[in-house]
């Protein structure tokens, strides 16, 4: 006999399998496999994965079109950048390490083009 789930039941697995899905996605994007799936699919795939990585890194903001800064773990690179890249149009820049962390910029949405020093919120 199977219980069915309370929807506080389904909001937790989801939220505890949140970012190993988004980077078993973004692994996958890597692969040759990825380029062989229908337009929509690589779309749907590609912007739920990099909208988590984006969600993380600018949690808290009034704006996500702000310039962005934030700490991230050196091993998610790659994934945090496609994420800044896809919804601003601007580099994240790393602008130091701190143990196993980069301290990151990003001009964001509103600086496309524009000549804004890079990682002044860290001083």
């Amino acid at each position: 006999m199977s219980k069915e789930m309370k929807q506080d039941e389904i909001d937790f697995i989801n939220k505890m399998f949140e970012t190993p899905n988004a980077f078993t996605k973004w692994k996958f994007m890597q692969t040759p496999h990825f380029d062989k799936l229908p337009d929509a699919v690589r779309y749907t795939v590609e912007k739920e994965c990099l909208t988590h990585y984006f969600n993380v890194l600018t949690d808290g903001m009034p704006d996500w079109k702000l310039p962005i800064s934030g700490t991230i773990p050196i091993s998610l690179l790659n994934p945090f950048r496609a994420a800044v890249e896809y919804f601003t149009g601007t580099e994240l820049n790393v602008i130091e390490q701190d143990g196993t962390d980069f301290k990151v910029f990003a001009r964001g949405y509103y600086l496309i083009g524009e000549d804004a020093p890079k990682g002044e919120m860290f001083n």
